[in-house]
């Protein structure tokens, strides 16, 4: 076969296969899920969801961005949308087990909880994560009766929950600093122990008792 020829079709065979791995990359950044390939600018630091049942549930990040050893602090609560005192009777509706979402200790019946996962979610593909395991309060409790239902005050986080045929106040807000510290013994291998979060994106989970689930998420860099 003539050199020339064989040059020629070397170089063709080049030139296809560079447009192959072109073109395999760009299908690729169209195609990969989000929670594989996240855009930094979805990231908010406020969130908030009307539920049906006369609230709103909201959830801010102080960032969308620490570092391996930083914290990262977040403040959830529930807000009343009425006008008038709402009667909201307490379920169980929990999207995800509440044993894995984090609540404010000692108090039974509290009706939301945080949760962290790797990954970035939404709340159309949520159930696609898996929970980070939380270190519990360090506090020891004595047992509490869970509410019967809520009383919440118009557009007002405060509530009067009904426990055993007394009223007990109550504020629908809580707060947690999420960091290393935090995840439970097992939820880093213990090579990286120590070193801080492993880089990438990570999705908080807020979620009630009535079912409602709000998600944001933030980046270790």
């Amino acid at each position: 076969m003539n050199p020339d020829d064989v040059a020629y079709r070397k170089s063709a065979r080049n030139m296809a296969l560079i447009l192959a791995v072109m073109a395999i990359t760009i299908l690729a950044a169209i195609f990969i899920p989000p929670y594989l390939n996240p855009s930094h600018d979805e990231f908010q630091t406020a969130v908030s969801t009307d539920s049906g049942f006369g609230f709103a549930m909201s959830l801010t990040l102080n960032s969308t961005a620490v570092q391996p050893l930083g914290h990262l602090a977040l403040t959830a609560w529930l807000n009343s949308t009425s006008d008038s005192i709402q009667n909201i009777t307490s379920q169980e509706s929990w999207t995800y087990p509440q044993s894995g979402l984090w609540t404010l200790p000692c108090i039974g019946g509290w009706p939301i909880g945080i949760g962290v996962m790797e990954g970035h979610y939404t709340e159309d593909n949520y159930t696609l994560g898996t929970l980070l395991p939380l270190n519990p309060p360090d506090t020891k409790c004595l047992a509490s009766s869970p509410p019967q239902y809520l009383l919440l005050y118009p557009h007002s986080s405060e509530a009067q929950a009904s426990i055993n045929g007394s009223l007990s106040p109550w504020l629908l807000r809580m707060e947690f600093t999420f960091g290393e510290g935090s995840l439970g013994q097992n939820a880093l291998p213990a090579s990286q122990r120590g070193s801080g979060l492993p880089q990438g994106v990570y999705t908080v989970v807020l979620a009630d008792e009535w079912g409602d689930v709000l998600t944001a998420s933030f980046q270790v860099t």
